[in-house]
């Protein structure tokens, strides 16, 4: 090989571009990965890389490619561990409204007391007008979990007939709130309460309301 020197930039970029598919696989772990964002983090292979190509035509002597990959390498590497943190701070607070993040975000919560067995894995194939969000949870934030759809009447009273079974306490929504001194507004509907550790400022509750006058069903979960 003529220019030996080559191969420090470019065995730089390799190791570059390995923490890059390191991040991208912790990316594919997430609910909803910030697959734009996270692309940046691919510049300091490519950076490197060009620094390579151009010491191996000659246009780059020894020294100056052993200086410029030196100075690249160390600020890169500190400019990607502050970017990868926002990233993480970005994945952490990003609100999932994507209704194919679904399952994603159902594998956060499957375990839930009150979510295990009740909410459903999947969103139904008969559900309309669907309305999905899901915050992880991230320092003092809190983690919620909600769905709602409409559905047949057929469909409601087979939800009705199991969340009875499953419910601690079934009732109606606006009474439940007033019984426990919380503000309530809108429509009533029935209130199906699976889980509630009593917490208010911080605690984990879950519960189901179908409203039957919309044929509307509402699965909610949430932890502070």
């Amino acid at each position: 090989m003529k220019h030996k020197h080559a191969l420090y930039p470019i065995i730089m970029s390799i190791c570059a571009f390995v923490c890059f598919l390191g991040v991208v696989f912790l990316m594919a772990d997430t609910v909803q990965p910030l697959w734009g964002r996270t692309m940046l983090l691919l510049l300091p292979a490519v950076i490197l890389c060009a620094v390579g190509l151009f010491a191996l035509k000659g246009k780059l002597n020894k020294n100056t490619t052993v200086i410029l990959t030196t100075i690249l390498a160390i600020v890169l590497l500190l400019a990607s561990v502050f970017y990868f943190f926002l990233l993480s701070i970005w994945t952490a607070t990003t609100e999932t409204t994507d209704i194919r993040y679904y399952t994603r975000a159902y594998d956060q919560i499957e375990d839930e007391d009150g979510v295990e067995d009740v909410f459903p894995r999947r969103i139904p194939n008969d559900a309309e007008n669907i309305d999905f969000s899901y915050t992880p949870q991230f320092l003092q934030g809190g983690e919620v979990f909600e769905l709602s759809y409409t559905t047949t009447e057929e469909k409601l009273a087979e939800w009705a007939a199991r969340l009875t079974r499953e419910a601690k306490w079934v009732g109606s929504n606006k009474e439940w709130h007033e019984a426990n001194n919380w503000g309530f507004s809108g429509e009533d509907s029935t209130r199906y309460h699976l889980d509630w550790d009593g917490g208010f400022n911080h605690g984990e509750m879950c519960y189901v309301l179908i409203d039957e006058e919309t044929n509307r069903i509402t699965f909610y979960y949430s932890e502070w």
